[in-house]
């Protein structure tokens, strides 16, 4: 038997589409039960149980917490938050101010499976992501529900592609696999001018928490790394060849000389010059 529950205290800036129970569903293409962006204050709460769809948010602020089958679950901002609306549950708020979030409640013919693959990985969070385009999707359906003028096959479309972009988190997301090929990349580029968006892109992370994971690892945030690779190359080359400082530096990777020298001196405690005498 579906219930709900609310303590409703949604803040301005909260954009919902509501489908009523009765709307059919399709059985081969997926859909919404509910979508939008939601900023919930600090007494909002929702309980449900016995609905054949499933939440997925996205927490773009704050914490919002789930409670389910006797035990709490926890996702901060960066984080992706999947549960079954079958099994009774609760959402609140899970810190002290007020969270924020876009949201789906979906169903479709093998949302299932999708939801076990994450499961199987994450459990109800999976840290530090949120599907790229899960944004877009939730604003795109939401305003097509709103103005009554939706395309069923357009949404479908769109939940199908942000559920496979979970879906690759899920399969690359095999203990330190996404950073090792992070830092594979580093080592193979490091002349080159490598950003944090490309890196953390690369393993679908947010960035923030791609930052704790290499350091982790490596010991040292990407751009030390790669810093790291570009002063023992550039330590082999004063020690090896007769290329002026310049030429090293630009042949490392920096613009100009300034950032090797600062580089040199902060870690070995004198300029190249002297190095080379050592």
């Amino acid at each position: 038997m579906k219930t709900t529950k609310r303590t409703v205290d949604l803040l301005p800036g909260t954009t919902l589409a509501i489908r009523p129970d009765n709307y059919y569903r399709h059985p081969l293409l997926y859909n919404v039960a509910q979508s939008g962006y939601v900023v919930g204050g600090l007494s909002h709460s929702v309980s449900r149980k016995g609905y054949n769809s499933y939440g997925l948010y996205g927490v773009v602020k704050g914490e919002i917490v789930l409670k389910t089958k006797n035990k709490t679950y926890k996702a901060c901002a960066g984080d992706t938050l999947f549960f079954s609306q079958q099994d009774a549950h609760t959402i609140i708020n899970g810190g002290n101010v007020p969270y924020e979030a876009y949201f789906v409640y979906l169903y479709g013919p093998e949302v299932k499976g999708f939801y076990d693959s994450f499961q199987s990985k994450f459990g109800y969070v999976m840290p530090g992501f949120i599907p790229p385009s899960l944004a877009t999707v939730a604003e795109q359906i939401t305003t097509m529900i709103q103005s009554e003028n939706e395309d069923k096959y357009l949404i479908s479309s769109l939940l199908y592609n942000m559920l496979t972009e979970l879906l690759k988190k899920c399969d690359v997301s095999d203990g330190c696999g996404g950073i090792t090929d992070a830092i594979k990349y580093v080592m193979e580029h490091y002349k080159e001018k490598i950003t944090l968006d490309t890196l953390s892109s690369m393993v679908y992370m947010d960035k923030f928490y791609f930052i704790r994971q290499f350091h982790s690892l490596t010991g040292f945030t990407p751009k030390e790394y790669q810093n790291e690779l570009r002063l023992n190359e550039a330590l082999s080359l004063l020690k090896n060849t007769d290329l002026s400082v310049t030429a090293i530096a630009n042949e490392v990777g920096f613009s100009d000389a300034r950032g090797l020298i600062a580089l040199i001196k902060s870690r070995k405690g004198c300029s190249p010059s002297q190095l080379r005498k050592k």
